[in-house]
């Protein structure tokens, strides 16, 4: 790997393409995650990718894990900033601050799939909220700052994505259990 990093470092396009190889499926379901839809979802990792070989030679870094670690930031934040020119996203973020807190309940059954698609059909703002809270571990704080938003704002969009998933997790389980 230090090698591979070394390469890259020197813009060499063969080592581009060994890492594009490398991690362009895990960087893609970052990018889909935020943006839930292929085409733009391919279009944030090229975008991702051009920025990862044009800033590496400005990083210290030499270790797999951190270089990861380093090109899911770039990811998630050049998602952030596709959304942040969406104005259906704008939109979506109202400036509620009451917080409910609606911790989600599953069932053995409820697969994992049906939850990750769950997730994908939450509003813009609410799925950016959820995932960067819960799948990525950011505070409210910074949350607030990625996206230009209050902390309040940002747990209330996560109260109603959780309130939304809940209830799709209960239609999912009675659907369920009339199957059986």
């Amino acid at each position: 790997m230090k090698k591979l990093i070394k390469a890259l470092k020197n813009k060499n396009p063969k080592a581009q393409k060994q890492l594009f190889d490398l991690y362009a499926g895990y960087l893609y379901r970052i990018c889909f995650r935020y943006m839930s839809n292929r085409e733009l979802s391919e279009e944030v990792l090229s975008q991702a990718f051009l920025n990862i070989f044009n800033h590496i030679e400005r990083t210290d870094i030499t270790e797999e894990k951190p270089l990861k670690a380093w090109m899911k930031k770039i990811a998630i934040n050049q998602s952030l900033m596709e959304l942040r020119k969406n104005i259906r996203f704008a939109d979506t973020l109202d400036l509620i601050e009451e917080i409910e807190e609606s911790p989600l309940t599953t069932d053995e059954q409820l697969l994992e799939d049906d939850l990750i698609q769950m997730v994908l059909e939450l509003p813009d703002g609410y799925r950016t909220v959820f995932s960067l809270y819960v799948i990525e571990g950011f505070t409210h704080e910074e949350i607030g700052k990625k996206l230009n938003i209050s902390p309040g704002t940002s747990k209330s969009q996560l109260c109603k994505a959780r309130r939304i998933l809940k209830e799709k997790i209960i239609k999912t389980e009675i659907s369920y259990e009339a199957v059986r």
